[in-house]
């Protein structure tokens, strides 16, 4: 029986969405394509999901098999982001990703955006308290601005990563990067927003 183009972009999604949320795969066009890999599929077209869809479909996933354990893990990264803003509140932090959408895994990271002068300012913070970290970039698009490659710093608290994306402290960093998931500007909350969500 031949399979129809909605329920092979389904399949792909919710093979996508296991990769994502299960092995810790990160970037959404990737994971579709290992997803048809696996499953033995040729995606062209409107066989292909949107990152929306594998983002509803990890959303699903979570109901499914990890309804109970879920709020507690998703709790804790929020209280691991919220720890960091308090000690990052010189650079304005703004969480964002999987912590803020509620898809957080054990393999996500805490992302949080900074405004600051220059990467090296936070740098040297990290290294005034003795905090180890590494050295990334990641590309991002800046509102109508083409993509441009930013600095990234990773480092851990409590075994859950926290990644920091430094942004130029001016006009740029008051309006929120474009999502590679949705196209549109990325969702962002401040530290009262967080303080929010964890009640």
């Amino acid at each position: 029986m031949r399979t129809s183009r909605d329920e092979l972009r389904h399949l792909v999604a919710d093979e996508a969405a296991r990769l994502i949320y299960d092995d810790g795969m990160r970037d959404y066009r990737l994971a579709k394509l290992r997803a048809a890999e696996n499953l033995g599929v040729r995606m062209q077209g409107s066989a292909q999901p949107t990152n929306e869809e594998v983002e509803e479909a990890i959303h699903q996933r979570i109901q499914l098999f990890d309804a109970d354990t879920h709020p507690s893990l998703l709790r804790h990264h929020r209280e691991v982001a919220l720890e960091a803003m308090d000690f990052l509140q010189a650079y304005r932090p703004y969480l964002t990703g999987a912590a803020l959408e509620g898809t957080s895994s054990p393999h996500s990271a805490v992302t949080l955006y900074l405004g600051a002068d220059s990467v090296e300012e936070v740098m040297f913070f990290l290294e005034d308290q003795h905090i180890p970290f590494q050295i990334h970039e990641r590309r991002t698009r800046l509102g109508s601005k083409k993509q441009d490659y930013f600095p990234l710093l990773r480092f851990y608290v409590d075994d859950v990563e926290v990644e920091l994306m430094v942004f130029p402290q001016d006009d740029r960093f008051a309006g929120a990067p474009i999502s590679p998931i949705t196209g549109k500007a990325m969702k962002r909350a401040d530290r009262k927003k967080v303080a929010v969500l964890l009640g």
